[in-house]
């Protein structure tokens, strides 16, 4: 069982106003929506919620199994997919998965390495360097490193923009694969096919627009 928790999230940068009063929370099995426009603080929010920035005020809690999980452990349970996160594009698909889950303190066998990959639909291209690419496969990349080690919470900032059709549906299997082991999915979206596939949702664009005005 996982739980996360948002209470009162404010954040600025260089004195604007990004994020304010922004409370939430998920369990096993929930895909909870970020929406709001271009600009609103959905990507702030989410590097919050993994631990890679502290807001200025408020908290984020996590629970695994009945247990409080760190701040600063909090980042190695989020498998994480955003634009704005660079893949190392001079290693190959596999070797990006061992050196993931080595980083991890884990191992996982080339079995399991060609089954993840099988499962974004780029294991014919397991050994290619990733710089060779397409945006879309990069993309893949991106899904398969996120999910390789299962982690309790699966991090979706606008991960579509780049996918096809095909890759939109491995996607969305994969949104339900990790509901059914009992992870939680964050998603950051303004994509009306990705919004479907959310349990319940919060909307980030009024809450420092709404702060300004009192």
């Amino acid at each position: 069982m996982t739980t996360i928790s948002m209470t009162s999230i404010k954040k600025s940068f260089m004195g604007r106003l990004v994020l304010y009063d922004v409370s939430a929370e998920a369990s096993s099995g929930d895909v909870l929506g970020i929406f709001g426009a271009n600009g609103s603080g959905k990507s702030t929010l989410m590097r919050i919620i993994a631990g890679e920035l502290r807001p200025d005020s408020g908290n984020v809690s996590m629970t695994l199994n009945g247990v409080h999980v760190a701040d600063n452990k909090r980042p190695f349970l989020c498998g994480y997919v955003a634009p704005y996160l660079q893949i190392y594009d001079e290693f190959t698909p596999r070797e990006l998965i061992l050196m993931h889950a080595e980083l991890h303190n884990q191992r996982v066998s080339h079995a399991a390495v060609l089954a993840v990959l099988g499962r974004v639909g780029i294991e014919l291209r397991a050994d290619d360097i990733v710089r060779t690419f397409s945006s879309g496969m990069r993309q893949r990349v991106a899904i398969a490193l996120a999910v390789c080690l299962e982690p309790p919470i699966l991090m979706l900032d606008e991960p579509t923009a780049t996918l096809d059709v095909d890759g939109r549906q491995i996607l969305s299997r994969e949104v339900e694969a990790h509901q059914h082991r009992g992870g939680i999915v964050l998603l950051a979206t303004n994509d009306e096919r990705e919004r479907e596939l959310c349990t319940h949702s919060i909307n980030v664009s009024h809450s420092a627009s709404q702060a300004s005005a009192l």
